[in-house]
């Protein structure tokens, strides 16, 4: 029964997690949310005003959650990945948006990708991981629709991959690190143009698990510490991310704030009431190892006491002195004195 129990407490708290994630990536799929993100992660945009980035952002993109028709909402791209067979790779999010001051008819001009991750420690290195997803996504534009066809290598398009780490290790806390390609000349100084070589970024970023929401900086990482990691009432998430990021709270934002809020407090709750009951089930092992412990230690002390009194009976028998004279002669202890005395005086008692 116990170990019932604990499968169906399993499998609640991960159906709570499942829905807590889709939430975050309805969240993360909302055009204002990306276009701050797009703004300071994506070097192409920043010099854009942060209202107009929606407008570069694909109108039909493909998530990897049912969402609504909503107008500020991507779609995104295929998120499943089979093009290397037995290795497919499922991306949370998946869209492409045009660059700035390209041609009309060009309709992508970038392949981003977000990844939401809890912490940092998986077992491998998460940037490493982020480099075989941007290789993936260079590799799968070969004959795709949207990417180039047979070897026209100069439609090649740049892929982002950005990772947002929610509660990483105290040593990662505040790191915001981009990785790029670069250009070294070994020997003659000759510049390749850029754009032929600067095919993919990754950037990093893992949250502080505080932040001053008082302040006046309210940048990036403080605005993602209010959607994902603030404990704070739904309404005031609102009214934060309306008054200091300018985030039009659309019926949409509104109702996923609110489900993150909850969910979140779901799972804090089922945390805290396992939390008591291990706590319960580990106080009650320690109550029962010390209580062995004190038994044997009173055992012990109830053996010193009885021979104690015996010597002390011996010597009062043999010497003729007071109780108080032989316990002093015997040398013993003050802290059993007053037991020795009361089983001393009982024995005498009784023997008349």
């Amino acid at each position: 029964m116990k170990n019932n129990l604990e499968v169906a407490d399993a499998i609640e708290i991960n159906d709570l997690n499942k829905a807590y994630d889709e939430y975050c990536k309805k969240i993360l799929s909302n055009k204002q949310i990306l276009a701050r993100i797009m703004k300071e992660c994506v070097a192409e945009y920043r010099d854009i005003p942060v209202e107009e980035i929606p407008s570069y952002i694909e109108n039909d993109p493909q998530l990897n959650v049912s969402v609504e028709d909503e107008t500020d909402k991507i779609q995104g791209r295929n998120i499943e990945d089979q093009s290397v067979h037995g290795a497919e790779i499922k991306y949370d999010i998946l869209f492409d948006a045009k660059l700035p001051n390209s041609d009309e008819n060009e309709r992508i001009g970038l392949f981003i990708n977000i990844e939401a991750q809890n912490s940092n420690n998986n077992g491998y290195p998460l940037t490493s991981r982020a480099v075989y997803y941007c290789s993936r996504l260079l590799a799968k534009q070969k004959n795709m629709q949207g990417g180039f066809q047979n070897s026209e290598f100069q439609n090649l398009k740049k892929v982002y991959s950005i990772w947002i780490v929610m509660n990483p290790s105290k040593a990662m806390e505040g790191v915001f690190n981009e990785y790029t390609i670069n250009e070294r000349c070994l020997r003659k100084k000759y510049h390749i143009p850029k754009t032929d070589y600067d095919k993919l970024s990754i950037v990093m970023i893992y949250l502080n698990k505080e932040y001053d929401i008082n302040d006046d900086k309210h940048d990036l990482t403080e605005m993602l510490h209010i959607l994902f990691q603030a404990d704070m009432p739904a309404q005031d998430k609102k009214y934060q991310l309306s008054e200091n990021y300018g985030i039009m709270m659309t019926r949409a934002i509104d109702k996923e704030m609110t489900g993150v809020c909850n969910l979140s407090q779901g799972i804090m709750d089922k945390g805290i009431e396992k939390g008591l009951e291990k706590g319960l089930e580990k106080g009650l092992e320690k109550g029962r190892a010390e209580g062995m412990e004190k038994g044997r230690a009173e055992g012990l002390t109830e053996g010193q006491i009885q021979m104690a009194s015996s010597i002390v009976i011996n010597l009062m028998k043999t010497t003729n002195k007071s109780m108080s004279e032989v316990l002093d002669m015997a040398d013993v202890d003050t802290a059993i004195r007053p037991e020795v005395e009361k089983a001393v005086k009982a024995k005498i008692q009784s023997d008349r």
